[in-house]
């Protein structure tokens, strides 16, 4: 496991105040520009800001950075694996997925410069040529092994507190107050910050990297002209929530039995009549499945060279009965989505149980099948139907989780049916109260949903209103950055995770294509 960055290792200890490079300090009450939401938006401008010479200072309502972005490490009986409770790939290069008559264009370039500038190794998503993800990367070790993530935003967190940048946990922003120009009627010259605990910050500039609902309570709370004016994009996007289950084995059977390294398996409900309200009632089993092979850190250390390690039991949204499946399992209202399922916990472990057993009748077939068949295949289904999994991590990004609120969103379509180009919600979001200089950074309305390539975005575009010039050292091109929320560059892009849709392809296997 590499060693968490310098920022990471300080959350624990500046946890409840200032996060500052060497010491814990008083509470500034200036800055240039004041970030609401630490997430990879809000931190890549103060990154950007802070190396531009601008003085920072972020306010995280939470007691972690990263949002919807969550890398659970040393993970497992051996404390040695990673499990992302949130976002967790990217595309170095266009991917076009197949979707019905159409092709869907999966592109997170920014994303892909920052990791490059921050020199974070990475390697392919899903070892599969021949399936769409192929063309996916996550973020790994120098040897190799699942780095989580959240690497990439603490390392920019790392460079914005190299140059002075103070980021405060446990700092919900509850109002926000204009400090006018005296000299020019109608613009605001600064931007008074008002904590829950009645502290004010005052800032020339805000970032706004919170979700849709977040931002809405926010700033109704703000009243005033904040109130006074109806920031319309702002209310555009629907949300849905999403959740993920990651089963962990002390024996990785699906690799080791049956050498499952990559692809997809999801579960069928029976059917039933068109509109029939039995529809949004999940059956009592098998539990629904939605998962991936290759996706779970899995490592091949045990003797023989068998694996141990965690399986993606389901990944999926609101688009049937299935996450109402796991609802009662986890807390309404929540600070943290990801719940760690012990099996000493007696609903934990009645959890695990019906999952294993929903897993083993999938597989049963191929169980079966194994080793030649016959006696052997049956011994292999028994031995497996005797496993128990030893733990998983559960995690249901929706309403109860605070300061989020949700999951993906995607913008309402227009009154022809048609959906909006990606990139026209960006632009109108972007600054919604004019002569304000508040600037919204989120994926809620960013030109990708449902990835941090959205936020970073709009950040970006934020930073150029704000004329925080590009990188001194190119890594930015100006051409690149000022195209970014442009709908030509944004053509094709998915309403969301395409794999998010995978119960409604008949082409859930077609082959990617790079670009």
């Amino acid at each position: 496991m590499a060693p968490l960055s310098a920022a990471a290792a300080c959350l624990g200890l500046f946890g409840a105040g200032w996060l500052l490079p060497g010491a814990l300090a008083e509470v500034h009450t200036a800055c240039d520009l004041g970030v609401v939401g630490a997430a990879a938006g809000g931190i890549y401008a103060a990154w950007r800001a802070a190396e531009a010479g601008q003085s920072v200072c972020i306010f995280e309502l939470s007691h972690r950075i990263g949002g919807r972005i969550h890398s659970l490490r040393n993970q497992g009986p051996k404390g040695d694996l990673v499990v992302e409770a949130g976002g967790y790939r990217f595309a170095p290069k266009p991917v076009i997925k197949r979707f019905g008559p159409g092709l869907w264009r999966i592109a997170t370039p920014l994303t892909a410069k920052i990791i490059k500038e921050l020199k974070l190794p990475t390697a392919v998503y899903n070892p599969n040529a021949s399936q769409w993800d192929h063309g996916m990367y996550k973020i790994v070790t120098p040897d190799g092994q699942d780095a989580g993530y959240l690497t990439f935003i603490e390392r920019m967190l790392d460079r914005a507190v190299a140059r002075g940048t103070k980021l405060r946990f446990g700092a919900p922003v509850v109002a926000l107050h204009a400090i006018a120009d005296g000299e020019s009627k109608g613009r605001v010259e600064a931007v008074t910050m008002t904590l829950d605990s009645g502290e004010k910050v005052n800032v020339r500039s805000v970032v706004l990297n919170i979700p849709q609902r977040p931002l809405l309570e926010l700033l109704r709370r703000s009243g005033g002209e904040l109130t006074a004016t109806f920031p319309k994009p702002l209310y555009n996007p629907v949300s849905h929530p999403l959740m993920k289950l990651y089963v962990h084995y002390d024996d990785a059977w699906w690799r080791n039995e049956l050498g499952l390294t990559s692809g997809t398996f999801i579960t069928e409900e029976p059917p039933l009549p068109a509109n029939d309200p039995r529809m949004w009632a999940p059956v009592d089993f098998p539990a629904p499945l939605s998962g991936q092979y290759h996706d779970g850190d899995v490592k091949c250390d045990l003797p023989g060279g068998k694996c141990r390690g965690f399986l993606q039991a389901f990944y999926g949204g609101d688009s049937g009965p299935f996450v109402p499946f796991f609802v009662p399992f986890v807390d309404a209202v929540t600070n943290d989505p990801a719940v760690t399922l012990d099996p000493k916990v007696e609903h934990h472990r009645a959890l695990l149980e019906v999952v294993h057993a929903s897993l083993v009748h999938y597989h049963r077939d191929a169980l079966l099948a194994a080793h030649g068949g016959g006696a052997a295949g049956e011994a292999t289904l028994r031995r497996v139907e005797s496993m128990r999994p030893s733990g998983a991590v559960l995690t249901i990004w929706d309403q109860g989780v605070k300061g989020l609120n949700a999951a993906c969103h995607m913008p309402k379509r227009e009154p022809s049916g048609a959906e909006p180009e990606p990139g026209t919600l960006a632009k109108g979001a972007l600054e919604p109260f004019p002569g304000w200089p508040l600037y919204v950074a989120n994926e809620a309305f960013g030109p990708m949903r449902c990835f941090a390539e959205g936020s970073l975005a709009m950040a970006e575009a934020a930073l150029r209103r704000m004329n925080v010039s590009g990188p001194a050292s190119g890594w930015l091109e100006d051409d690149f950055a000022n195209a970014l929320l442009d709908e030509d560059f944004n053509k094709g892009r998915p309403p969301t995770d395409p794999f998010l849709l995978a119960r409604f392809e008949k082409d859930a296997e077609a082959p990617n294509v790079v670009i």
